[in-house]
């Protein structure tokens, strides 16, 4: 019963996305006809940056897992990464993280310990979307108190037990500490990370229009907190959430024409980044 309300949870919330999204195209169809890029320049920037995030993501892997005092090389981390990056948009939302715990204990790593570092990877990366998402100024009170819980649940004091808790409910016995200390790198790493990505989303913007200075921070911190709410919100890699609530967030800043495209073509780049990098993943050796 559970699993039946999780589908129609999911799958509704899909389509009523893709509603709002048909809508909001309908109403600025005219809008959107008469965007030119005016700077190709800046979608290559794009895809540049994405790429960058993409390998520094790989990184924040990595990361992880030294904190859970299970380091692994570098370059595995980012190789493993980029090579399972794109099975995300597959339905279900978990192959990526499937093929990265699979390869993970070909490393050598305890099962626990590897689906624990996947599971730590959004929440970070949650810290620092809300981390940025201040600058834009609506909710601040939510996002404060979001990333305060965030922030909590990372704390080895917080995480161990409720991780020990739920390893014992499986039938297992309880693991000793499995984070000795606060992941300030790891944490430090994912905010690096969403600022990637949210430069990603200023290049396609300017490849459009020109922004003003006093823009920008708002354009990068309703980026993060749409991304945030694109990873609380369940959907195959975020797709159509992300795109809904910044379309939602950004209409004071963006006309909703520009915003459209701007979405679309970041979308595009994003997924082309992501495929870029697990195609050359896959010709270098993990070392």
């Amino acid at each position: 019963m559970g699993r039946h309300l999780s589908f129609v949870w999911r799958w509704g919330l899909m389509a009523a996305t893709l509603v709002f999204l048909g809508h909001t195209l309908t109403q600025h169809w005219q809008d959107v006809r008469t965007l030119e890029i005016q700077g190709r320049s800046w979608l290559f920037a794009a895809l540049g940056l994405g790429l960058m995030a993409q390998l520094w993501c790989g990184c924040l892997w990595g990361c992880i897992l030294r904190a859970l005092q299970h380091p692994v090389p570098q370059r595995w981390s980012v190789v493993t990464f980029l090579k399972n990056s794109p099975a995300k948009y597959l339905p279900g939302s978990v192959w990526h993280f499937y093929g990265r715990i699979r390869a993970a204990q070909q490393q050598g790593l305890p099962l626990e310990f590897a689906t624990l570092s996947v599971m730590l990877e959004p929440l970070l990366v949650m810290a620092g979307a809300l981390g940025i998402g201040l600058f834009y100024g609506a909710q601040p009170l939510l996002k404060l108190g979001s990333l305060a819980l965030v922030l909590l649940v990372l704390h080895p004091r917080v995480l161990n037990p409720i991780w020990g808790w739920l390893h014992l409910r499986r039938g297992k016995p309880n693991l000793q500490h499995c984070m000795g200390q606060y992941p300030v790198g790891a944490l430090l790493a994912a905010t690096l990370f969403m600022m990637l990505r949210g430069l990603t989303f200023l290049c396609v913007v300017l490849a459009f229009t020109p922004i003003q200075w006093a823009d920008m921070s708002q354009l990068l911190g309703g980026f993060s907190f749409a991304w945030f709410l694109s990873l609380v919100i369940p959907a195959p890699g975020g797709l159509g959430v992300f795109e809904a609530s910044a379309i939602n967030i950004l209409d004071e800043v963006l006309s909703p024409g520009l915003l459209l495209g701007a979405v679309a073509v970041y979308r595009l780049i994003s997924i082309s980044a992501e495929v870029l990098g697990a195609g050359v993943a896959y010709v270098v050796r993990e070392g």
